[in-house]
């Protein structure tokens, strides 16, 4: 099922006055297609070491989005685990986000 969907990105950001201290914070807010991975790439994701619920948001070229983010949606938390950006493609330049839900 293909969704349209918000993504608030967090990023780990250390405190300024101790290096030690880390803290998510909210870096802003995307816009792409959300879907579940279907059950062939599943299976890829997981013999990468992706054990949980597996997802692709579709977004643009250039949103501010990092490997070692996480994305916010619905209230569920995912773990950005690759990004590969696609231009020149039929005119349709986008980047394809792996996520992994959280598990809590």
């Amino acid at each position: 099922m293909k969704t349209n969907k918000s993504a608030i990105i967090q990023r780990l950001t250390a405190d300024p006055t101790n290096i030690n201290i880390t803290s998510w914070q909210e870096v802003g807010t995307i816009s792409g297609m959300f879907l579940p991975l279907s059950a062939e790439m599943n299976q890829l994701a997981q013999a990468q070491g992706i054990m949980g619920k597996a997802y692709n948001l579709y977004t643009a070229v250039g949103a501010d989005i990092q490997e070692t983010d996480r994305a916010i949606i619905d209230g569920e938390i995912y773990e950005v685990k690759g990004i590969k950006k696609y231009e020149g493609s039929k005119g349709v330049d986008h980047l394809e986000v792996l996520i992994e839900q959280r598990k809590t």
